[in-house]
């Protein structure tokens, strides 16, 4: 099984809104295979990753539409919080 559909299945397995499946779905399929090896493997061995992904990618949305900067500060700390949980915490 491709690393794509490895993520796909994670996908379609999670808590998600039909919507946001499609559009994450739609977003890993423009990347090459061989570089989602990390995040199928994320995916797999922890499924709430799926949510904080989606959850991250629709904060994205919200502050690029608003431009508003502490908004961008606050997905910059969530993602450094997220960067020190794979550190420290799937190891």
């Amino acid at each position: 099984m491709s690393n794509y559909e490895r993520i796909k299945t994670s996908i379609n397995a999670a808590q998600v809104e039909p919507a946001d499946k499609d559009i994450m779905i739609n977003v890993f399929a423009e990347v090459a295979d061989e570089n989602l090896a990390d995040i199928a493997n994320l995916f797999e061995k922890d499924p709430s990753w799926v949510m904080k992904f989606n959850d991250n990618r629709k904060a994205k949305q919200k502050a690029a539409a608003s431009n508003d900067a502490s908004l961008w500060q606050e997905i910059l700390d969530q993602e450094k919080k997220y960067l020190q949980d794979l550190t420290f915490g799937l190891d």
